[in-house]
């Protein structure tokens, strides 16, 4: 009878590995969609779109498409993310702003409701100007923002987004008040920067790069703990004496209960695109920090920030959440 169980036992596991393995080996069979949630040309969607590039190469041939869903400060999109098949073929690609809107208001989801599959980017945030603007550094700003409080337009990427939340921890880093202009991704608020519809804006490459290196736009300052590779002479906020850091990361989730093989065969892919010797000259050229991260270790350090993100929600009294 014993001899009988085991054998059924055994028989099931050979079944259940069989099973996997045929998953593993025929996906995907047809394209896989990304969800963004922030409109097209911010940092986040110009990332995916790079990885997109060589995504076929490592994945039968299969398309990467990525899907902008902008609207409601990213929420629609983590909501979409949420609620699809959790088959492979809808993804997330998620954002250090999904730690800031969890934090800063009730939505109805959490950094626990995807499953965590890779980090690709930790990229500092830097400000931005227009380039006949009077402020030649971040000194120059904080200094001018002390005399005029509240006065001073400076864009983020949407309520309770990842640039919004840096420039809140920069103004209370630095004991100044400014007035906050959300948009709907960096895309858009490059382009209100341009035609100076707002003073400043607060960015995470690749966003403005291309109009900084033509001349266009002036980088203040970089809150990273060195200067981005492209921009050499552009000064961290810590060599102007400014002791802050801010750094927008980026990776890749599923919705809930996708199978593990298939979050293992997706973490494999996108380990290989980043990888790739073409994505790593265009994330040279895009000024992209890239930093990787399985899985495992990826939802951990989500967790970490959620924790860090909360106390200083409640520290500085950001957003609606925890009162006032």
């Amino acid at each position: 009878m014993k001899k009988r169980l085991w054998s059924f036992v055994i028989v099931g596991c050979l079944v259940l590995v069989a099973s996997s393995l045929g998953l593993v080996s025929t996906y995907p069979s047809k394209p896989v969609e990304i969800i963004v949630p922030w409109s097209a040309g911010g940092a986040t969607d110009v990332l995916f779109r790079a990885l997109a590039a060589v995504f076929p190469k490592y994945a039968n041939n299969q398309q990467l498409i990525v899907k902008n869903v902008p609207g409601g400060g990213s929420v629609m999109g983590f909501m979409e993310a949420m609620y699809a098949p959790p088959d492979g073929y809808t993804i997330l690609g998620t954002a250090s702003p999904m730690v800031s809107k969890t934090n800063m208001e009730k939505v109805d989801f959490t950094v626990t409701s995807y499953e965590p599959v890779i980090l690709v980017v930790d990229n500092p945030c830097y400000l931005l100007v227009p380039a006949d603007s009077k402020y030649k550094d971040l000194r120059d700003f904080v200094a001018d923002a002390k005399k005029r409080p509240g006065q001073i337009n400076v864009a983020n990427g949407g309520a309770g987004g990842g640039t919004h939340f840096a420039t809140l921890a920069f103004q209370s880093f630095v004991e100044i008040k400014l007035n906050h202009i959300p948009f709907a991704g960096g895309g858009p608020q490059v382009t209100a920067l341009l035609g100076k519809q707002v003073d400043a804006s607060m960015n995470s490459a690749p966003e403005g790069l291309p109009q900084v290196q033509a001349g266009q736009l002036r980088m203040l300052g970089v809150f990273g703990d060195e200067r981005l590779k492209g921009f050499p002479n552009v000064p961290t906020a810590k060599e102007q004496g400014i002791n802050f850091t801010f750094t927008m990361w980026r990776g890749v989730m599923a919705p809930k209960n996708t199978p593990a093989a298939i979050v293992k065969q997706l973490h494999d892919i996108f380990k290989k695109c980043m990888e790739d010797p073409e994505f790593k000259k265009k994330a040279d050229e895009l000024s992209l920090e890239l930093r990787y991260m399985d899985g495992p270790t990826f939802g951990k350090f989500i967790l970490a920030e959620d924790e860090r993100y909360r106390k200083i929600c409640i520290e500085e009294k950001l957003g609606t959440k925890y009162g006032k």
